[in-house]
């Protein structure tokens, strides 16, 4: 960072030397200083260092829960929904978002795991309530790599919410994040659901901003999410 201070009308600049003898505290700058005459005019050019980074915090995590796919398929990618169109009722959905690290660097080579409840509530899992009724074409679970800039993408359908004995659930993600160093297991939640504030899990974020997806876009051809995941260093 460069600062530059003016002054006119002053017929005798200070060398550097004598700067320093009279006022130590400049040194406290911790830059270099440079010092010219231009125009009559007397002009002090100082250095100073950037000021530091500050840390980003890092997100939150949330039970992996019980319905982790016990056969991911080898086949996975960002596609949870391999049918054509969505069936009535249903709304397509794409999140997509940046994996980086405390200092806001890209995480690269991350893979991203992503599972949820079809629009009905059912998830791909034996032990899920109405399971053996997943919706056709819905995978249940994708996974991806991180680019280089740390993004990645998912096109699904828009989860719905379900009971599951006494728990009432909101619509919600499941996301697993595996870096070089970290691991992140955490949910995402839709922005101004309704569902969300009487959600047990949803109540207990000190910060539920971190865990709420942002809406880029929100029209015919679907809900379009963005979320930032922040591991501690990558």
């Amino acid at each position: 960072m460069i600062l530059r201070i003016r002054f006119s009308g002053i017929p005798d600049l200070p060398s550097l030397r004598t700067m320093h003898t009279t006022h130590p505290s400049a040194e406290a700058l911790h830059g270099t200083a440079d010092a010219r005459v231009t125009g009559g005019d007397a002009v002090l050019q100082l250095a100073c260092p950037a000021p530091p980074v500050t840390a980003l915090a890092r997100s939150p995590g949330l039970l992996l829960g019980p319905y982790y796919p016990l056969e991911p398929g080898a086949d996975a990618d960002g596609r949870l929904w391999r049918g054509s169109q969505p069936p009535a009722a249903a709304r397509a959905l794409c999140l997509q978002g940046r994996v980086i690290d405390t200092r806001g660097r890209a995480v690269r080579g991350a893979v991203v795991e992503l599972w949820h409840a079809d629009p009905e509530g059912h998830y791909r899992h034996p032990s899920a309530p109405g399971g053996t009724q997943l919706l056709a074409g819905f995978t249940g679970y994708g996974r991806v790599s991180t680019d280089e800039e740390g993004g990645f993408r998912f096109t699904s359908l828009v989860p719905g919410a379900y009971a599951d004995g006494e728990v009432q659930r909101t619509p919600h993600l499941h996301l697993q994040i595996s870096g070089r160093f970290d691991r992140l297991v955490t949910q995402v939640f839709l922005p101004g659901h309704p569902g969300n504030a009487s959600d047990r899990w949803y109540r207990a974020l000190r910060h539920p901003e971190r865990l709420t997806a942002d809406v880029h876009a929100n029209d015919d051809d679907g809900l379009h999410l963005q979320w930032t995941a922040v591991l501690a260093q990558g």
